[in-house]
C-alpha cells in the first residue's frame, strides 16, 4: 500500500523529477524547472507544508496530488498524477481520498479536477469515484504568425504594465471576469506576486486604456520548459467596453510582443461557451487543439 504524506521543503527536487518523469510520458506540458516550481508552489494563497501530497511506495515518490483552495466560489481544484509505472495500484485512489478530505476541512461546496480529454485513465478513474464532467476548456494555438496591428480606436492607447499597476490590474481582470466560471476573484497580493515572477514579464501585460484609465488587458507568460513557447494568459475587456475591438487590440498587441521576442509557439485556453472569444481568436489565426475537461464531485456529504 503507498504511503501518503504532507510536502516538506526538502522534497522540492524529488517532487520536480516526478513532475518532469511523468511529462516525457504523458506530453500535457506540465515540465518545469526547480526554479519555477518554487515560484509557483509558494504563491499566495497555496501552502505547500499543507495542501501538497505525497505518495511514496517502497520508499519511491510516484505520485503527488496539489489542493488548490478557492474557497471564495466554494471549491477546491485538485491537480496531481502518478508514475506511469506505479498506475493502477491504489497510488491513486489514496491520493484523491487524502485531498477530497483536505477539502472537506476546508468546507468546500465542491471538489474539480482538470483533466485532458485524451487521458481516458484518469477520466474512467474519477468518473468510477463520483466524479462527472461539468465543464470544458479549449487549447489553441496560432499557428499563421503574428497578425498585423490594428489601429487603436480614437481616444484608446495601448501600454505595457508598469510598477505599481498592480491594483488597476486586479480590478481590471476581476470586473472582465466576473461572470466568467470557475473565476475567483484575484487580490492585489496574487497579482502583484504573479506580475513578477520570472514566466512573466512587465512588457508583456498590454493595457488598453482610456484617458489613462484600462479598460481592457491581455497578460501573457513564458512556458517553464520550453523556451519557445509563450502563452495568452488572460485577455478580458471590461462589459461596458465590449464589442468595440478592444481585445483584438490588447491580444495582438500582446501576440506580437511573444512573436517579437522570438517564441514561435503561442497558445491560450478559452471557455467552450464562449463564442465571441473563439471567434476572435480564431480570426487571427488560432486553431484548436485539445480540450481540459472538468470533473465535479459535491463534498457536502465528505
Amino acid at each position: 500500500m503507498p504511503v501518503v504524506r504532507s510536502f516538506q521543503s526538502d522534497d522540492l527536487v524529488a517532487y520536480v523529477q516526478l513532475v518532469n518523469a511523468i511529462d516525457r510520458v504523458d506530453g500535457l506540458g506540465k515540465a518545469t524547472s526547480l526554479a519555477h516550481a518554487r515560484e509557483r508552489l509558494w504563491e499566495p494563497g497555496f501552502r505547500p507544508e499543507a495542501d501538497l501530497f505525497l505518495a511514496y511506495e517502497g520508499g519511491r515518490l510516484v505520485g503527488y496530488v496539489e489542493t488548490w483552495s478557492e474557497l471564495e466560489i466554494g471549491r477546491v481544484v485538485l491537480d496531481g498524477a502518478v508514475h506511469p509505472s506505479f498506475r493502477r495500484r491504489g497510488v491513486g485512489s489514496a491520493l484523491l481520498e487524502t485531498a477530497v478530505e483536505r477539502g472537506v476541512r476546508l468546507d468546500a461546496e465542491v471538489a474539480h479536477v482538470p483533466v485532458a480529454s485524451v487521458i481516458e485513465g484518469t477520466r474512467n478513474f474519477l468518473e468510477k469515484r463520483g466524479f462527472g464532467v461539468v465543464h470544458e476548456h479549449w487549447h489553441m494555438a496560432l499557428v499563421d504568425g503574428a497578425p498585423s496591428p490594428p489601429a487603436p480606436p480614437r481616444g484608446f492607447e495601448v501600454r505595457p504594465f508598469a510598477a505599481g499597476d498592480e491594483a488597476e490590474l486586479c480590478a481590471l481582470q476581476n470586473e472582465a471576469f466576473a461572470d466568467h466560471w470557475g473565476f475567483r476573484p484575484n487580490s492585489v497580493e496574487q497579482v502583484g506576486y504573479l506580475v513578477n515572477t520570472s514566466l512573466c514579464h512587465h512588457e508583456g501585460i498590454l493595457f488598453v486604456c482610456e484617458g489613462g484609465k484600462g479598460v481592457a488587458y491581455c497578460w501573457t507568460a513564458d512556458d517553464a520548459a520550453d523556451r519557445e513557447k509563450g502563452y495568452v494568459r488572460m485577455i478580458g475587456v471590461v462589459p461596458a467596453y465590449r464589442g468595440r475591438g478592444l481585445g483584438r487590440l490588447a491580444l495582438v498587441a500582446a501576440i506580437r510582443y511573444l512573436t517579437g521576442r522570438g517564441l514561435r509557439k503561442i497558445e491560450l485556453l478559452v471557455d467552450s461557451t464562449n463564442e465571441a472569444a473563439i471567434g476572435l481568436y480564431r480570426s487571427l489565426g488560432f486553431r484548436k487543439g485539445g480540450e481540459t475537461l472538468w470533473y465535479e464531485r459535491g463534498l457536502g456529504c465528505g
